[in-house]
């Protein structure tokens, strides 16, 4: 009887996120992955600078030869890092292959863009994180305090069905990732999910 020669499924390629915290920005990536049923991993950087998000990324790259085989993402936000490091930063990521996802002034940007279009100046990350925690205990009825919406493992399942808002919330403002308020997560999903 003759050998049946199987041919090699082709891999779907990993999406690796490295993010600066092991909270929201994790939680909310491996939700968009099982729900899109996408090979999506989200690790912990080495800490929570831009700094040692990059170094992480590097790090991780360096594991896989094969190119295609992986994406590697630093998602990370601006916060309190001076401009010129950020910006020396996300070229480091470009030149090395590395995706940077970022918000300005923080990951709640992006969240905050679920719920409505805004490019509204924030004096801090603190107050992003405020305005994002109003919107969505308005619209769920709760009384949430930030640290607890940070830690919710199901966050992208509260936000999945206005996940196409945000996306289009973020196309309309036409941001500029060298102002203030700034996100590229809607391009970074809209590339994954096509």
């Amino acid at each position: 009887m003759a050998r049946q020669i199987r041919t090699p499924r082709s891999l779907k390629p990993v999406h690796i996120f490295i993010c600066e915290d092991t909270k929201s920005s994790k939680y909310y990536m491996e939700g968009l992955g099982k729900a899109k049923n996408i090979n999506i991993k989200a690790e912990k950087a080495y800490g929570t600078s831009p700094e040692n998000v990059y170094e992480t990324a590097k790090d991780k790259l360096s594991l896989f030869r094969d190119k295609g085989i992986a994406k590697i993402y630093c998602l990370f936000d601006k916060d309190d890092c001076p401009d010129d490091k950020f910006n020396k930063i996300i070229a480091q990521c470009r030149k090395k292959e590395i995706i940077p996802a970022f918000s300005i002034p923080c990951y709640e940007y992006w969240l905050l863009l679920h719920f409505r279009k805004t490019n509204q100046p924030f004096a801090n990350a603190q107050e992003c994180c405020e305005t994002f925690k109003n919107e969505y205990n308005r619209c769920f009825g709760t009384n949430y305090e930030i640290n607890t919406l940070k830690s919710r493992k199901d966050i992208f399942n509260d936000l999945k069905d206005k996940l196409d808002t945000a996306i289009s919330n973020a196309e309309r403002l036409n941001l500029n990732e060298k102002e203030e308020p700034y996100t590229n997560m809607h391009k970074i999903i809209k590339d994954i999910i096509d």
